[in-house]
């Protein structure tokens, strides 16, 4: 992720471009929400960066609330910080910082299918099957948002399906981050559809065999690749060991 300077304190702030559009959502704090991490994720904000809120407000051309909710979320993804007298600040997103984002998911998921293994509930199986399809129409059709939104949408289906629903109550609280670095990562792999569709093709697969441990171990790949990918480290040539970098994300 190329991050744009900023000169001096880490205090200062760049909000005096022009450069956030006018919203206009049937949920301006989550669409506030959205831009602000994806401008953060990609580095248009750069660590230490103050977000004044009062102008992000006056250039998304909506009240001060929507941004102080977007802000507030942000801050339990971790992507902000608040100073009590000064502000929100960018704070720096680390390649360890995304590996963990995924290694919470594997191992949530991981819970989730052996769960759905243990239901073993028809309609579950088959609603996995139809996200599946979802993922194989969209890349037929080159199109990168609904492949964003299947593949978002198959792994919901797998932790709802899991039945417990606390389980899916936490993965829903990183929907925003998750489609967020899927939407990079696809930016990333948009040539390279084949393996991603594998890897969510062989999960499925495994799942619906009983098959626990081969389930587990399709999770944990799938979700070490892609964090893989988003920091920009090559593929381990065996296992899937592998500790992350401490410099930032360079997406």
């Amino acid at each position: 992720m190329r991050r744009r300077q900023v000169e001096g304190e880490g205090d200062e702030t760049a909000m005096d471009r022009e450069d956030l559009p006018t919203l206009a959502h049937t949920s301006l704090a989550e669409a506030t929400t959205e831009l602000l991490r994806e401008r953060i994720i990609q580095g248009t904000f750069a660590p230490g960066e103050r977000l004044v809120e009062v102008e992000i407000a006056r250039q998304l051309g909506t009240s001060r609330g929507p941004v102080r909710e977007a802000l507030a979320a942000l801050r339990a993804e971790g992507l902000t910080r608040d100073d009590p007298h000064r502000g929100s600040y960018v704070t720096s997103l680390q390649d360890r910082d995304i590996i963990d984002v995924y290694e919470v998911r594997a191992a949530l998921e991981t819970g989730a299918a052996f769960l759905v293994i243990e239901r073993n509930d028809p309609e579950t199986l088959v609603a996995l099957e139809a996200a599946l399809g979802l993922m194989r129409a969209a890349v037929a059709a080159e199109d990168r948002a609904a492949f964003v939104e299947a593949d978002l949408s198959l792994h919901a289906t797998l932790c709802r399906g899991s039945g417990n629903e606390r389980l899916y109550r936490m993965s829903e609280t990183q929907t925003g981050l998750l489609r967020t670095l899927i939407r990079l990562e696809v930016e990333r792999v948009v040539h390279q559809f084949e393996p991603v569709m594998e890897e969510h093709a062989n999960l499925v697969a495994e799942i619906r065999s009983g098959d626990r441990m081969r389930a587990a171990v399709a999770v944990w790949t799938l979700f070490r690749r892609t964090s893989r990918v988003l920091i920009g480290e090559p593929e381990p040539a065996k296992g899937m060991t592998g500790k992350g970098r401490s410099r930032s994300a360079t997406m």
